[in-house]
């Protein structure tokens, strides 16, 4: 274990993570969580996160594994939004007259139609204002609020004369 102020002793991260941050970044970029990362490395989570604020590079090196783990997904998604054409090999096997079995191998195209699902997905996080399911009703009440008024001022005073009903629709009840 190092100790601060001991210059050239090497401390766990010299040793044991500077050379695997290939390795690392890898396993970023495959979408391993923080914590198979940390067993694999067999280090705390602590002391992961204490070693991405101590080594620039590993904290660049998370964001840029991130950062294509991320354009991955969006690109997978992307696809499966608008569809595509692969390529399947089929195995067929056939016997012939003589009772032999034979295996043969044959590649057929394919196309994944695009997913309701995904396209829905995509248009309501990119396009929220447009596509969300979630709507902002605004009611004006300002009307309500002068009737209010008026009903209140008028039950100081001691009138006794109705008050003025707003619409219906505005959903006062003038007997509040």
């Amino acid at each position: 274990m190092s100790r601060k102020g001991i210059p050239n002793k090497m401390n766990k991260f010299d040793t044991d993570i500077a050379p695997r941050l290939s390795e690392i970044r890898e396993w970023i970029e495959e979408g391993d969580s923080i914590r198979d990362i940390c067993r694999k490395l067999s280090i705390s989570q602590d002391t992961w996160y204490r070693y991405q604020k101590e080594h620039e590079t590993l904290s660049e090196l998370v964001n840029l594994g991130r950062r294509v783990m991320q354009a991955r997904v969006e690109k997978s998604l992307l696809k499966l939004c608008t569809g595509y054409e692969f390529e399947e090999l089929k195995t067929i096997v056939e016997e012939d007259r003589s009772g032999k079995k034979r295996t043969k191998l044959e590649k057929v195209k394919r196309h994944q139609p695009p997913s309701a699902q995904a396209i829905s997905f995509f248009l309501r996080n990119r396009c929220p204002e447009e596509w969300s399911d979630k709507k902002e009703l605004v009611l004006d009440t300002a009307q309500n609020e002068q009737a209010r008024k008026r009903l209140f001022l008028q039950m100081l005073s001691g009138e006794e004369d109705a008050p003025e009903e707003p619409p219906a629709d505005e959903g006062f009840d003038s007997e509040d």
